[in-house]
């Protein structure tokens, strides 16, 4: 015996889900009026739309799905038990449940203390425009010693390096300002739980 994947279900009820609905005993109005819900009543807050063959429907109450959907809600039961009550009407073998992979997968952390430390390497200490302009005459800081490309934008030599640090002192990214005041985190940086 072939078991069939629930989309394989899907696919096989397209166009039938008039039928389908009304052999599992689910009272949806007819031709694609308004009426009452099969599932919380009401008076014509539902209507069975079909779009595709695929028993789209929409109540106002309860949301709106597909055919599976709506026999999902009206039965309590999973996707795979839904998909083997369409496929017995159907006269479908049994259902098989596919394994599903997550979207992507989490890129691994970086290690920013290294991209840090290289800049602040290159870095030299001095007064920096951004805050002179800003009324901080006078204060030493880390400033870049070469233009540095991020995110899209050009940060000139002299642009204020900021390293992001945690409570426990590592280092988990850093921040740009240029003598202009555009601004940008490093990419890779993390922002959670550190402080410049």
């Amino acid at each position: 015996m072939t078991t069939q994947t629930v989309t394989q279900i899907s696919a096989a009820a397209r166009g039938k889900w008039p039928v389908i609905l009304q052999m599992l005993r689910i009272d949806v109005p007819e031709n694609g009026r308004h009426g009452p819900c099969p599932k919380c009543g009401g008076k014509d807050r539902f209507r069975l739309d079909d779009l595709d063959g695929r028993g789209t429907w929409i109540c106002s109450q309860c949301g709106n799905g597909d055919g599976l959907d709506l026999v999902k809600l009206m039965t309590g039961y999973g996707v795979r038990k839904a998909a083997q009550e369409v496929a017995q009407v159907l006269n479908v073998p049994d259902v098989q449940e596919l394994s599903v992979k997550p979207a992507r997968q989490k890129a691994p952390k970086r290690d920013m203390s290294l991209t840090v430390a290289a800049l602040m390497k290159e870095s030299h200490t001095g007064e920096s425009p951004y805050l002179t302009g800003k009324g901080f005459a006078g204060y030493p800081a880390s400033l870049t010693g070469s233009v540095q490309h991020i995110s899209g934008k050009d940060f000139p030599a002299g642009s204020l390096l900021l390293p992001l640090t945690t409570n426990a002192g590592a280092v988990t990214g850093a921040q740009l300002i240029a003598p202009t005041g555009e601004k940008s985190i490093l990419p890779g940086s993390t922002m959670k739980g550190a402080f410049v």
